[in-house]
């Protein structure tokens, strides 16, 4: 059991390093003048919408390229585990 916690302890401070990485990092996404920044964290930094577009197309833009974005972190986060950059993850 005392193992139990230390391995959660551990994988608790492993989440926290790569939280911390990853709100250094920033990724763009871009859709038609639309374009979303956002942080390694899932925090949307920017947002531009196009406004030679009509409302229904900027709406369909910024969910698509919100989408985007994510996709974008999240790849990105696995990049970050997968190398090893964290004591802990990676192969």
């Amino acid at each position: 059991m005392f193992n139990q916690i230390k391995d959660l302890y551990k994988l608790k401070q492993q989440a926290g390093e790569l939280q911390s990485m990853l709100a250094g990092e920033t990724v763009e996404a871009e859709n038609k003048g639309v374009k979303i920044t956002m942080n390694g964290n899932q925090e949307v930094l920017n947002v531009i919408i196009n406004p030679e577009l009509s409302k229904e197309d900027q709406e369909k833009y910024l969910k698509e390229t919100f989408n985007d974005a994510i996709k974008k972190v999240q790849q990105l986060m696995a990049q970050k585990m997968m190398s090893g950059q964290i004591k802990g993850f990676g192969m």
